[in-house]
């Protein structure tokens, strides 16, 4: 049957009452009953929602029945009162038969993630005829005249238009400007602006050749139209996406875009969209007053794949933003070696012959990222550009400077140069491959080495995007190294077990590994290796002679899955030697036994494994073995722990006394028990002091600075004046 529908007022989901009478219809039915009223004037000046109750009454009498229906009302997402929708006439444009030309143009558009361009796609499939006008105030006027007598609309372009028509100069080109401009139509009528103003997304789908100054001129246009690439929101499917090609296609029957990247929205830390009624949000300005602008571009660029939302984490910001600060403490480094060993630019050169493995290293990790980053732009993959650019000057700081700090302290002026210019070359083409990424930081950075330098442009941004130099490419190289930091972790983890700072030296690391590349890498990194883990000896073996494996069964695991036949089980396997189920795990991947004529197979979830590791070594594992650490100490390793210990105090105080790296010293260091005689020249270089005096007597005269230290139990005495 036919049905009438009342909505009853309030918020949230509307009960609605349905009353009906089979074959007549509702409007029908209240005629027949004289309920309704013949002349429609009786509703005027009733309210939507506020009046309900007064219709209402007048359908009460005519409904045979009456059913609650509960659902879901459009409301205001502000005020959160119900929206009251009403019909108008509207401009549209007439794309549904452009339907076609639009989804084969969407198929040449490189769209990032594809299931951006599967959205699109579908919104292209399903698209109607756009509405492109507005009943509001601000905005584009619709620029129609129409006529009043015979309905003649015409189109102004310009200004010029408007005024050559109608004689009258507008005093600008907002709406109540232009309302007020009329002129005579050929027909008698008067030709007035229609009142309705364009939708605001035309003026964003426009802006494609607006911003170009087509089509007054088409020399920009044809330069830069379309776009090579544009960057928006996930909701923007169905928003500028749309404008853009829709307005585009419109108008020349193409594209305005060539590639689009489509990102997520930012939530809170909990996943939850961000909002003012739930007090979840987080102004932009209080992250950028805490971090800085660029830490969070950095963070957000990276933090998600495309499309994804971000769920907005101030712990990585704060990890983004010391990141930050090692890039800031390279370019200070750099301009810190220049002014300290009075290095000239012309000075800087790249001989090979003065490359060491951590240049000829860190250049190749260098120009193996331009390529990768650079292959990352062009596909789009903005997501992974941060991480890749992060990599490599992470690697600049924590592997190539700590490998060079004795050149520098130590190296003749053509090692000093050479490290300079590595430095200097490395960090240099970092930056630019940053400079999207955190443009204004980087942009400080480059201003401090251009007035350092001398350099020509004004702008980091006035450079030309760095190039690959294919000489420098050692893939080899980089993997060596790769393994060899994975090495180097692994030793550091077993100074943690052990618990021995890295500036008290070690014996003796033996590594224990099958992996044909980490052996090789250790090979040829063996001194790398020494240096970075401040242990004097690294060997390499298939087995650490000693170790024994106990195996016993792991009640909980074996119970799940074999229930009774667990007592037979454990039985089986106290009858097997350890060594021979531990190789039909490695070989096979399982141990089998057979209990009650049943054939079981045993992994190594099953079991607990106990290793027991001779003296005095103690086991760490990292991805490719195991490393074991020698924790002996003899005197002579515990003196060289003390001196490291001593000149990092030393170095401290300097720097909290205000000195300069070029003002020299006199240092006077009391210690009662330790002969540490024969490291005052080591001493002397490294703290940059003209005499070191080490003695277990008080000082024979005062010094400027001084201060007490207390290293491993025992008392020093450091005290120090400039020369």
């Amino acid at each position: 049957g036919t049905g009438l529908v009342h909505m009853a007022p309030g918020g949230g989901p509307e009960d609605y009452e349905i009353g009906h009478r089979n074959g007549i219809a509702p409007f029908n039915l209240l005629s027949e009953h004289g309920v309704f009223p013949e002349d429609a004037g009786a509703y005027s000046g009733w309210t939507a929602k506020v009046d309900d109750g007064k219709f209402i009454d007048f359908f009460e009498s005519a409904l045979i029945a009456s059913t609650p229906v509960t659902h879901d009302y459009a409301h205001c997402d502000r005020c959160k009162h119900a929206i009251v929708y009403r019909t108008t006439k509207q401009w549209f444009f007439k794309v549904e038969d452009l339907k076609k030309k639009m989804l084969a143009a969407n198929k040449k558009i490189e769209w990032v993630p594809e299931a951006a361009f599967n959205a699109f796609n579908s919104w292209l499939e399903n698209l109607r005829d756009n509405s492109i006008t507005k009943q509001r105030f601000w905005g584009t006027p619709l620029p129609v005249w129409r006529c009043s007598g015979c309905d003649e609309d015409d189109v102004l372009s310009s200004r010029k238009e408007i005024e050559k028509l109608s004689g009258k100069k507008p005093s600008d080109l907002h709406k109540a400007s232009l309302d007020e401009i009329t002129y005579s139509c050929k027909c008698g009528g008067v030709k007035a602006r229609l009142p309705d103003i364009l939708d605001v997304w035309l003026d964003a789908g426009s802006a494609a050749w607006a911003s170009l100054g087509f089509p007054q001129s088409e020399k920009e246009f044809k330069k830069f139209f379309p776009a090579d690439f544009i960057l928006e929101g996930n909701d923007q499917i169905r928003g500028w996406f749309n404008l853009l090609m829709v307005a585009s296609m419109v108008t020349m029957e193409k594209p305005s875009f060539k590639g689009c990247y489509m990102h997520g929205m930012i939530n809170d830390a909990k996943g939850r969209k961000m909002s003012k009624s739930i007090g979840n949000y987080i102004v932009p300005a209080e992250a950028y007053e805490k971090f800085g602008a660029d830490t969070f571009r950095y963070y957000a660029v990276g933090g998600a794949n495309p499309a994804m939302d971000l769920n907005y984490n101030e712990e990585d910001m704060s990890v983004k933003h010391r990141n930050l600060g090692v890039l800031w403490n390279l370019h200070n480094y750099l301009i810190d070696l220049v002014k300290t060993h009075g290095i000239k630019k012309t000075d800087m050169k790249l001989k090979s012959s003065l490359l060491g493995l951590p240049e000829r290293y860190i250049l190749s990790k260098l120009n193996t990222t331009i390529s990768q980053v650079t292959s990352l732009f062009d596909a789009y993959k903005l997501n992974e550009v941060a991480g890749a650019v992060e990599e490599l000057y992470l690697a600049l700081s924590r592997e190539y400077i700590q490998l060079i700090r004795d050149k520098v302290a130590t190296g003749s002026k053509d090692e000093k140069a050479t490290v300079v210019a590595t430095l200097y070359y490395v960090l240099f083409e970092s930056l630019k491959l940053f400079a999207p990424v955190a443009p204004f930081i980087v942009e400080k950075m480059y201003l401090n080495l251009r007035e350092e330098f001398g350099l020509k442009e004004k702008s980091i941004h006035m450079h030309a995007w760095p190039k690959t130099v294919e000489s420098y490419v050692d893939v080899k190289l980089e993997k060596q190294f790769e393994c060899a930091q994975q090495v180097i972790q692994g030793v550091l983890s077993g100074r943690d077990k052990i618990q021995t700072g890295i500036r008290w030296p070690l014996a003796e690391a033996v590594i224990v590994t099958a992996d044909k590349d980490t052996i090789a890498s250790i090979g040829t990194m063996k001194e790398l290796i020494q240096m970075q883990t401040n242990v004097r000896e690294i060997s390499v073996k298939s087995m650490l002679p000693g170790i024994t494996t106990t195996l016993m069964p792991d009640h909980k695991q074996l119970g799940p899955d074999f229930g009774k036949l667990v007592p037979g089980i454990v039985a089986q396997l106290s009858t097997s030697l350890p060594e021979t189920i531990m190789q039909h795990l490695e070989k096979e991947g399982k141990h089998v036994v057979t209990v009650d004529g049943e054939d079981i197979s045993i992994v190594k979830e099953h079991l607990i494994f106990n290793r027991a590791v001779p003296e005095p070594y103690t086991e760490v594992s990292f991805r490719q073995g195991h490393v074991y650490m020698n924790s002996e100490v003899s005197e002579e390793l515990e003196r060289e722990g003390y001196v490291r210990e001593l000149m990092r105090r030393v170095q401290s105080a300097r720097k909290s006394a205000g000195l300069e790296k070029t003002d020299s010293i006199d240092l006077f260091i009391q210690v009662d028990d330790l002969e540490l005689d024969s490291y005052e020249d080591q001493i002397a270089s490294k703290v940059g002091a003209s005499s070191v005096e080490l003695t277990a007597s008080k000082p024979s005269r005062s010094f400027k600075h001084s201060s007490k230290e207390t290293i491993r139990g025992k008392e020093f005495l450091i005290a120090f004046s400039v020369a």
